[in-house]
């Protein structure tokens, strides 16, 4: 929970949402670690979650959906700061920017 509201929190629910599905996304695929300690190694920011992001954790933990392609979320800071592409998906409110990529965004 306090990942998905570090990483999309102020962007609201659909956005903490879309952070949970990449997580899903990796546990699922065959190209990452299939256990939640290695995959939320992945995502660095972190915030006092609130009662959305707890729900929506639970929820992912306790009763997963089967999660769609994105396997990335990333920020615009990122971009800049590593030169990545512009995500597949992209969630923007009040000066924040939420990037999803199928694939690697710096390839």
């Amino acid at each position: 929970a306090a990942i998905l509201q570090g990483e999309a929190g102020p962007l609201g629910p659909d956005a903490m949402h879309a952070v949970a599905d990449t997580m899903l996304a990796r546990l699922a695929s065959p190209d990452f670690p299939n256990h939640w300690e290695e995959v939320i190694e992945a995502y660095y920011a972190h915030d006092e979650p609130g009662a959305e992001a707890v729900s929506i954790a639970y929820t992912a933990v306790m009763e997963p959906w089967h999660p769609g392609d994105y396997l990335y979320a990333y920020s615009r800071e990122d971009r800049a700061r590593k030169g990545w592409r512009l995500g597949d998906q992209v969630y923007k409110s009040r000066g924040m920017e939420l990037h999803l990529s199928m694939d690697w965004p710096g390839g």
